[in-house]
């Protein structure tokens, strides 16, 4: 499920928005029932996860990658907090999605003629990604909603773009 996502400069704003919106989003992890988060090794990471879920109740391991001057050489896994077993801490997830992102919308590449130079703009691409992978795009026959029990069927654009949704808070 692709729960939430920040634009900007991975600076500690804007993981404290992802993460806000992520424990807005998901049910409070507790201590028997654990979320988990795999991330790289930046520190603003651990900062917003401590600031929204308790320390108690999540496992956080790092996948952190070995760079010389750029250049990727490795990498190696390390437990920050909880049990996460080293053969659950990965970051594929992610890097399948930002190549995703960069195969369907040429704009997410690199900064080019079609690069979108507002903040908005990246948001409201990324927002439509995010109704496609989670109603419309099926994986063995179903959407990560309907692995959820949020619909019973895959959605088409036609459904998903004359849907009437109303706001229940």
């Amino acid at each position: 499920m692709f729960v939430a996502f920040s634009v900007g400069k991975w600076i500690q704003e804007t993981c404290d928005e992802l993460y806000g919106l992520i424990a807005d989003r998901t049910q409070q992890p507790t201590y028997y029932n654990k979320i988990n988060f795999c991330t790289d090794g930046n520190e603003q990471n651990e900062n917003s996860l401590l600031k929204f879920f308790n320390k108690d109740c999540i496992n956080y391991g790092q996948v952190i990658k070995d760079k010389e001057k750029q250049i990727v050489f490795g990498s190696h896994k390390r437990k920050v907090m909880g049990n996460l077993s080293f053969d659950k801490i990965s970051i594929a997830h992610v890097d399948g999605l930002c190549k995703a992102l960069r195969e369907r919308g040429k704009c997410f590449v690199r900064e080019a003629s079609t690069f979108p130079k507002k903040r908005k703009t990246i948001w409201n691409l990324l927002a439509t990604y995010q109704a496609y992978h989670n109603l419309i795009k099926t994986k063995q026959g179903e959407t990560p909603c309907m692995k959820e029990g949020l619909t019973h069927f895959a959605w088409s654009w036609g459904k998903l773009l004359n849907t009437r949704i109303s706001s229940r808070k």
